[in-house]
């Protein structure tokens, strides 16, 4: 099964979370890790990557925790993704060298597989933190059907 991993998950929990409190307050790690769900010990791993890449910024002390390096809407789901796992890839021939593949003169799966990298990517870059800033803040447990979100 083709799935993101819990740090991935954590990591985009985090980042919202930090999108929508105050801009000049930092948020601690402890209060960050209860208000979203997150094992601390894991979130403590995830923001300084995080923090290395740009996504954030960290400051020491009293008042010091996390907050957003930037405005929300500078921040992508597929940044924040790629921060913590590299790059995101559905498929190894969609990286652009195919020295060992053996089929690729013959290959009937390289152009799907290239559009649809083309668009998960896309449509990842396209949602940034301030979308989640308009989106609820809380799902129903009981849901009927699947969940869209719209790009702006």
């Amino acid at each position: 099964m083709l799935e993101l991993s819990r740090k991935s998950d954590y990591a985009l929990r985090a980042v919202i979370y930090l999108a929508r409190i105050s801009p000049e307050r930092y948020g601690r790690v402890s209060e960050i890790a209860k208000a979203k769900g997150i094992p601390q010990a894991f979130l403590a791993q995830i923001l300084p990557l995080l923090a290395n890449r740009g996504v954030v910024k960290s400051q020491q002390g009293a008042h010091g925790g996390y907050a957003l390096a930037r405005a929300p809407g500078l921040i992508t789901f597929l940044e924040v993704i790629e921060c913590v796992e590299g790059p995101l890839r559905l498929n190894k021939c969609v990286e652009g060298h195919h020295d060992d593949c053996t089929i690729l003169d013959s290959c009937e799966m390289q152009n799907v597989w290239n559009q649809a990298q083309g668009q998960m990517v896309g449509f990842l870059k396209s949602v940034t933190m301030a979308d989640m800033l308009k989106a609820p803040h809380h799902v129903p447990e009981i849901h009927q059907g699947p969940v869209t979100i719209q790009p702006p």
